[in-house]
């Protein structure tokens, strides 16, 4: 999409925010919530990153008029189907799902069959004149899980989905292009990481294998989270650099924002865990001394109160900063604690790389998947989250309105 603004009604929200692993329950999201959001926010059509679990995909592939429904429900309903989440393979809202996210991982057959569903199943249902999407992909796996023979079959798996992905191109003349998605404690979590793939990984195995450098980024690039590159506290702005240097295109930016605090003493971290402690999804947590960051920083597996405590007595009770990979709400800035702010900058700055590259303009899409976690029960849930998502998407529309980026 190299257009030198954004218009409302391309930004959207990832669908992952709403339980839904089979078709049926997808539907019903569009027509019971996209819809909602679209009308609340005076739009007759809306972009959408829909999430769609292999349950669904499969759905879609298999049964023909499946697909020819799905297809009149999202112009019935004016979704503008350019993008899909493709990194939660499963049932994304089960009670516990932590390190479950991350499975398959990229050295498994069913990581790929599912991705080139999807990438099939977004070139038949993108609009007639759009021709490029995006699919965003989880950046292998998790890292203590993985090993040298997986590396190698994963990227032997992502240049059989370039194979795919060209022939798809010349069939229905749409490109999809894949995003890996750099996250805490995965295989790629910092951007060098990801860069340095590409280089000396990726690029060489693809051209042993007969592809070129331009048909590998033609078609896989980076989805860039800014809650996750915000927790590994890296320069946003040097990082989309470090990634476009390379020619790596970046297909989609997911919107959020993470927990950040100030922590001195243990009731702090009490309050801290009151607010975040959390069962179901993995909370990774980078914490550096304020007294000596370089020699003082550790990293948790999730967000612990008793580590964070443990961290605490071993600096000597010294204050530390935290950055906890914890998704909430993007135009939110108050808590209330005074010691916990989030990081919003990293929004601002990830958006302000646009303003000095006009030729980069990937997908936005705010994900705030753990809204379920904020909604009041004395409330109806519908009414607060599509409230919710409209207060995010508004805050998106006036920051870019602001940045000079909005039609």
């Amino acid at each position: 999409m190299k257009t030198e603004f954004y218009s409302a009604n391309q930004l959207t929200y990832c669908s992952n925010v709403h339980p839904g692993e089979s078709l049926d329950a997808v539907i019903d999201n569009i027509q019971t919530k996209f819809v909602k959001v679209k009308n609340a926010r005076q739009l007759s059509s809306m972009h959408s990153g829909l999430w769609l679990a292999n349950k669904a995909a499969k759905s879609l592939i298999d049964e023909p008029d499946k697909l020819s429904l799905f297809q009149q429900v999202l112009k019935h309903n004016g979704v503008e189907l350019t993008s899909l989440n493709g990194f939660p393979f499963g049932d994304f809202h089960q009670a516990v799902v932590k390190n479950k996210v991350y499975l398959p991982d990229w050295s498994e057959t069913s990581r790929l069959d599912y991705s080139k569903n999807l990438a099939k199943i977004l070139a038949l249902c993108m609009p007639k004149a759009q021709l490029k999407g995006a699919i965003s992909t989880l950046p292998f796996g998790y890292a203590s899980l993985w090993n040298t023979r997986k590396q190698a079959k994963a990227t032997e798996q992502l240049i059989e989905l370039i194979k795919y992905l060209i022939e798809l191109e010349e069939k229905t003349g749409k490109q999809i292009q894949f995003g890996i998605e750099m996250e805490p404690d995965c295989v790629f979590e910092k951007t060098s990481q990801l860069v340095d793939y590409f280089k000396h990984d990726l690029l060489p195995a693809a051209a042993i294998a007969g592809y070129s450098k331009h048909q590998v980024l033609r078609y896989i690039g980076c989805c860039y989270d800014t809650c996750h590159q915000a927790v590994l506290n890296e320069d946003i702005l040097i990082s989309l650099e470090q990634i476009s240097q390379l020619g790596i295109e970046i297909v989609k930016i997911q919107i959020s924002n993470a927990v950040a605090a100030d922590i001195k003493n243990t009731e702090q971290i009490e309050q801290l865990n009151q607010l975040f402690s959390d069962p179901k999804f993995l909370h990774q947590t980078k914490i550096t001394s304020k007294a000596s960051p370089q020699e003082s920083s550790t990293a948790l597996a999730d967000l612990s109160k008793s580590e964070l405590e443990q961290f605490l007595q071993q600096n000597q009770n010294q204050a530390f900063s935290a950055r906890i990979h914890y998704h909430i709400p993007i135009n939110q800035d108050s808590f209330p604690y005074g010691f916990i702010s989030s990081t919003q900058d990293a929004i601002k700055q990830c958006l302000s790389f646009l303003v000095n590259n006009p030729d980069c303009r990937p997908f936005l899409e705010v994900e705030t998947y753990t809204w379920l976690n904020f909604i009041d029960a004395s409330i109806k849930l519908d009414t607060q989250l599509i409230s919710g998502l409209t207060q995010e998407l508004t805050w998106l529309e006036n920051t870019l309105s602001e940045l000079k980026l909005l039609k």
